[in-house]
């Protein structure tokens, strides 16, 4: 069987790339990537059997990784298209990473550029459907079985107001807060065991963030102020200072009309804790307001900074990606507030392009099954499974429990078990985190209900402000913000 897969793996170097209609094109060169043994064996474990050698079709995977990621991953995506090639023999995959943003997407779709399949956040899906920009998948995932899968609060993300569906859950995140545990360990907040003495409160970010500075002069905190990733994660911070239900950051009042509500007390508070974390306990890194996610979680990888509040899904990028060692990482609940615990929890979406066909329709649910990303159980799902969890580990990602947007229980066990096999990880590291959603200790929230995008912009700004500008007056701020994006709401929706 290894052998057989290596020849595969050969033969995608000379693949002739079809056209819609099934004709023949220049054949393209393309790099064979190597895979360790023990992924090389779980990727020899999918099945060569023909499924359907009448479907025909092209799809364009956006979801495909890029040129730069790690060689365990290329090697994973390419061991996919090998088995999908032999499955459907017709269908034709074309690579095409994809890092998708609203602004680059947009006008794709409306071109007729789209990849056929691409991932965006859960905060865009409906906007899309809205805007017709994405395709319509029902009746494919009803044919293969999939429709009845979905958990409900999925179902409200990626349908419309018919109940058509137009995309899938990739995964699921709870935001929580990455540690830097080796400069935890240098500022002395460890126990005798050395696993940190974590913040569980958001005032002890702000001390133990004073100590890490003190002690290793780096950055306690690494927080992205630019673009919208600020205000993103200032909702959340704000949350716990009270704003939520009759003092939430947006609202529908009685008759309907949605209202911006920036200059409450409790949203006041909590930026004012912003503005503290710069000028009086001075644990920022230094750029802010130029960091974006990726720099965030560089910062820690490298050793720059000891706190990032960020999610179970984007364990890689201080890891795999910076080359943080395991022993030295860890992922913490979001620390209270002053009024509750509460955390984001969101996740990344499969989306299709609008003008996508029934075929490439069937095909993309095909491929995404392959890749273990339906909840299904057979050979190949376990098989495509057990090949992502060893490539993670082969590039050395954190193996975690999985957070599933799926309610099947057979299907969540068999993943579960599967991830304590190939587990890296010491998970006394990881345990208070999924405890404290496992046992409700923490209140998880879906992001601000509309224009989500542009009210963290306008927080965003706010924020700049407060820590480029000592003594900057917080209400003054605040209250204009909530101006700008109430003219907005008002523009655009209570109209």
């Amino acid at each position: 069987m290894k052998t057989r897969m290596r020849a595969v793996a050969l033969l995608l170097v000379l693949c002739v790339l079809l056209t819609a209609c099934g004709q023949s094109a220049a054949p393209a060169a393309e790099p064979v990537h190597e895979a360790s043994a023990e992924l090389q064996e779980e990727l020899s474990a999918l099945s060569d059997e023909v499924i359907d050698p009448n479907l025909t079709c092209t799809i364009t995977l956006g979801n495909w990784p890029a040129d730069t990621a790690p060689e365990s991953e290329l090697a994973l995506f390419e061991g996919y298209r090998a088995t999908m090639a032999k499955q459907y023999p017709n269908v034709t995959l074309v690579p095409d990473y994809f890092s998708y943003t609203l602004s680059n997407y947009v006008p794709m779709a409306k071109g007729g550029t789209a990849p056929s399949i691409f991932q965006p956040p859960f905060t865009d899906p409906q906007l899309l459907i809205s805007q017709n920009l994405v395709g319509d998948v029902t009746d494919a995932l009803e044919a293969c079985g999939a429709l009845d899968k979905f958990s409900p609060s999925y179902v409200e993300m990626l349908a419309d107001e018919n109940g058509r569906i137009y995309g899938l859950p990739r995964d699921g995140y709870v935001l929580g807060m990455h540690i830097n545990v080796a400069l935890f360990r240098e500022a002395g907040l460890v126990d005798d065991e050395g696993l940190p003495l974590y913040p569980r409160t958001l005032e002890e970010v702000a001390e133990y963030g004073q100590i890490i500075h003190e002690k290793t002069g780096k950055a306690g905190l690494v927080f992205p102020a630019s673009e919208t990733y600020g205000g993103w994660l200032f909702t959340n911070i704000a949350w716990n200072f009270g704003c939520v239900g009759e003092n939430a950051l947006e609202y529908q009042d009685e008759n309907g009309r949605w209202v911006c509500n920036f200059t409450s007390p409790q949203a006041i508070a909590a930026m004012e804790y912003m503005r503290d974390l710069q000028w009086k306990y001075d644990i920022l890194n230094a750029d802010a307001t130029t960091t974006d996610w990726a720099g965030s979680h560089s910062a820690l990888g490298i050793g720059e900074a000891a706190m990032n509040f960020a999610a179970d899904d984007a364990v890689d990028q201080p890891t795999a990606n910076k080359g943080l060692p395991l022993e030295d990482f860890a992922l913490i609940p979001f620390p209270a507030g002053p009024e509750g615990r509460y955390a984001l929890a969101g996740g990344t979406c499969y989306m299709f392009a609008p003008d996508i066909t029934p075929d490439q329709a069937t095909a993309l649910m095909a491929y995404l099954k392959i890749l273990g990303k339906l909840p299904f159980l057979d050979d190949d799902i376990i098989a495509g499974m057990r090949a992502d969890y060893a490539a993670k580990r082969d590039r050395g990602a954190p193996v975690l429990p999985a957070i599933s947007a799926w309610n099947d229980e057979e299907y969540n066990a068999a993943k579960q078990a599967i991830i304590d096999e190939y587990s890296n990880v010491d998970m006394r590291l990881y345990n208070d985190f999924f405890d404290s959603i496992s046992e409700g200790t923490i209140t998880l929230r879906s992001e601000e209900p509309v224009f989500a995008q542009q009210l963290y912009r306008e927080l965003t700004a706010v924020i700049q402000r407060m820590i480029t500008r000592e003594g900057a007056d917080v209400m003054k701020a605040m209250q204009s913000a909530q101006d700008s994006f109430q003219e907005y709401l008002d523009d655009e929706i209570n109209t």
